[in-house]
């Protein structure tokens, strides 16, 4: 009976259908490109441009092989050693676009076990343009490349001399899967190996789905500028930008956006808003030489604080403190002044406590344009060291080493920290927005 007498407003209906579909169809246009994203970044050379798309990546494999040396005429741990290298290597190399994720190759001779070398994707990707640039593949090749091995410990190697009686098959299976196929018909093949192919296989192995986040940590800057600095360095200029520039944006911000709220004359407080306001519309492009030029008068090029001080006084950030702070109660101010305290205690110990809102506000907008900046970075920074991750991106995406599975790898990790701050902080960013007036 209570249903009977509700008021239903006309057309409500079609207004909550019409909410719903666009609430879906935001959320929908938000998360299909990061999970296609995080996709990729666990995809092989080959999946990642397949078509239909696979939005399940494929299992690495780790290939398993196991050569015979009776008939090889090879006693020296180094010539073990340099056999293993070139199965391992020259092999993967025809096989470098491939879902392999590992590498593992048994010695065998009399019977005994003579050896075990193993290798993962990521050394393989890492050291691939260094070791293996060509499909060349000779002894000679392997022997120059051979020390670079060692130093970069891309491949492990355990000789054993007696490491034992081989009790494994000693019959190739009629059928193979695909990735032991194609090594198997390399190394039959070819005569540079010279051990011959008793066993060969191959397992998933789920751990090498996350081979090319361990590839973007190892992997090195263009060692052809001058330098070797790896992600993490460049990661961590990012985050030493971004934390500079939010702490003064903060501290710049917020002490004049007070002093126009409460200190300044209302006439002189409007013309200077005015300016303020008006620095928003002028183009980052229009200023960016005459800005060059004064940061190389400063000697500030190519430093991280030639990046960080074009951002520390927005209009914008000063135009939200002033309007935050107008609607503050002013007997809370008034009382303070009554007690002796200095203008600058009555921020700190009034305002500030009252503005956790747009203070979060502020910070979460400048982390959002900082960290994702890439022009002035690009502009001043002129070597590796003072490199943010959105030039190093950029570098890597010119390099024919660094496939795209690497590169969204990249943005996976860029973006972690965006969402974190953002989901950690909405509920401050709710009520920030509200009382600056600019929600909707």
């Amino acid at each position: 009976m209570a249903g009977r007498g509700r008021i239903r407003e006309k057309g409500g209906l079609s207004v909550k259908i019409v909410s719903y579909s666009v609430a879906i169809f935001f959320i929908l246009s938000s998360i299909v490109p990061l999970v296609w994203m995080i996709s990729s970044s666990m995809k092989d050379n080959i999946s990642i441009y397949s078509f239909p798309p696979k939005w399940i990546p494929e299992v690495p494999k780790t290939v398993s092989v196991t050569l015979n040396y009776d008939a090889a005429d090879i006693s020296k741990p180094e010539e073990y050693e340099l056999d293993a290298m070139e199965a391992i290597w020259f092999t993967w190399k025809r096989m470098q676009n491939e879902a392999v994720g590992a590498m593992k190759v048994t010695g065998v001779k009399d019977g005994v076990i003579v050896y075990s070398a193993s290798m993962p994707a990521y050394n393989f990707t890492v050291g691939r343009p260094q070791i293996v640039p060509t499909m060349v593949a000779t002894h000679a090749v392997m022997k120059n490349k051979l020390a670079k091995i060692r130093a970069g410990k891309l491949t492990s190697f355990d000789f054993k001399g007696d490491g034992g009686k081989y009790t494994g098959s000693t019959e190739i299976a009629a059928e193979l899967p695909l990735h032991a196929t194609n090594a198997l018909k390399w190394l039959t093949e070819s005569k540079v190996v010279k051990g011959k192919v008793l066993t060969i296989s191959e397992v998933k192995d789920w751990r090498r789905l996350f081979d090319n986040y361990i590839v973007l940590w190892k992997k090195s800057g263009d060692e052809s500028k001058g330098a070797n600095f790896g992600f993490p360095h460049f990661l961590l200029n990012s985050v030493i930008v971004t934390g500079s520039t939010i702490v003064l944006q903060l501290l710049i911000g917020g002490t004049a956006g007070y002093a126009l709220a409460h200190l300044v004359r209302s006439k002189v407080g409007t013309w200077l808003t005015l300016f303020f306001v008006a620095t928003i519309m002028i183009p980052e492009i229009a200023i960016l030489v005459p800005l060059y030029l004064t940061m190389d008068k400063l000697h500030l090029v190519n430093s991280l604080w030639g990046i960080i001080l074009p951002h520390t006084a927005w209009g914008i950030v000063i135009f939200l403190f002033k309007g935050f702070f107008e609607q503050l109660p002013g007997e809370l101010l008034q009382a303070g002044r009554i007690d002796g305290a200095s203008e600058f205690k009555i921020f700190w110990r009034i305002i500030v406590p009252m503005s956790a809102p747009i203070f979060t506000v502020v910070a979460v907008m400048t982390f959002i344009a900082v960290w994702n900046e890439f022009l002035w970075p690009l502009v001043v920074a002129r070597t590796q060291d003072v490199w943010t991750f959105t030039v190093a991106l950029n570098d890597f995406q010119q390099r024919q080493s660094m496939g795209s599975n690497v590169i969204m790898s990249s943005l996976v990790i860029a973006t972690i920290p965006l969402m974190l701050i953002i989901t950690s902080c909405q509920k401050l960013i709710e009520k920030g927005v509200s009382f600056t007036g600019l929600k909707g």
